[in-house]
């Protein structure tokens, strides 16, 4: 099924700029957003030039008119049906809690197309909720119990936004998928770059993520950690780091000796005081040593061993 091309529509006078990128992240899972852009009087908003470069968005620009008409609103609809028309947008998102967007809504869908809305809940018509397809509250809370009008700044790049995005009703997403928003979020994101040699296992380095691996052939499943047990383990180092230090040194007391993956993975998870390391805020002995100024000073990781500095 080919995706979606979309074109974002702003109305900024009526909703800002404040939750624009949770829309986008969740726009993600639709299709290619191929068009942004926002209306207003920039003469009056000209401090929100660099938020605007940021996402990415086409500021079109429309002096207030004497006669009281919103120049901004007529442009807005004059651009949606020449889109219509003449290019390959199939879906329109209309940002805005203005009824007076109803007729136009009505005009796209009669045309074959998908009319999502966008807006507060505390502002949003009730008539123009009910004429679109889909309408997204901007401060509503998304089924991963993150808010979606903006992204945490303990997100782990865009891998927390992208799965509070794309996971289902129970709260997982399939690894393939996940990377496609990722990407979608992040053009430049490329896992290799970041010393990876699979997407599986730069997810299972993170501590924002649990990764389930399928019994046989297939794909794995992604869901976010409760926030709340990562960061109690995260903040807490120095209870973990000399609990594992002292056990690999009665294997490795030496410099220059080895403890093999499996058995420093083992000592780590009973100090984390888990089933296995991976189920930890951690996931991988390299994130581990990077957690712990300790093990970090004492240790280096070589391919699948602990070696002792």
């Amino acid at each position: 099924m080919a995706e979606g091309q979309i074109a974002v529509l702003i109305d900024f006078e009526n909703v800002g700029l404040g939750s624009v990128q949770g829309l986008f992240d969740q726009l993600a899972a639709l299709g290619r957003i191929i068009v942004k852009r926002a209306y207003a009087d920039w003469s009056d908003a000209r401090n929100k030039r660099d938020r605007l470069l940021e996402l990415g968005i086409e500021p079109i620009h429309l002096f207030h008119s004497s006669s009281g008409k919103n120049a901004s609103d007529i442009r807005l609809a004059i651009d949606a049906i020449e889109l219509l028309h003449q290019s390959t947008v199939d879906t329109f998102v209309v940002v805005s809690s203005d009824s007076d967007f109803v007729p136009l809504v009505g005009k796209l869908r009669a045309a074959g197309n998908v009319v999502i809305g966008a807006g507060p809940r505390a502002t949003a018509s009730r008539t123009l909720v009910g004429s679109c397809d889909r309408y997204i509250y901007l401060d509503h809370k998304g089924a991963s119990g993150t808010d979606t009008s903006s992204p945490s700044p303990q997100d782990d790049g865009p891998l927390a936004r992208a799965v509070s995005a794309s996971v289902d009703d129970d709260g997982m997403v399939i690894g393939s998928r996940l990377h496609e928003y990722i990407q979608r979020l992040d053009p430049s994101f490329d896992f290799r770059a970041l010393g990876y040699s699979t997407f599986t296992s730069y997810l299972e380095a993170s501590p924002a993520v649990s990764v389930a691996r399928p019994s046989g052939k297939g794909d794995v499943t992604v869901r976010l950690v409760e926030s709340s047990a990562a960061v109690q383990t995260v903040v807490e180092p120095t209870e973990w780091g000399p609990e594992i230090d002292a056990a690999w040194s009665r294997k490795a007391p030496n410099s220059g000796q080895i403890v093999y993956g499996n058995r420093a993975a083992s000592d780590a998870a009973k100090a984390l005081r888990v089933a296995r390391l991976k189920d930890s805020a951690y996931k991988t002995l390299e994130r581990l040593l990077r957690a712990s100024e300790l093990l970090n000073s004492r240790w280096k990781r070589d391919g699948g061993k602990i070696i002792r500095r």
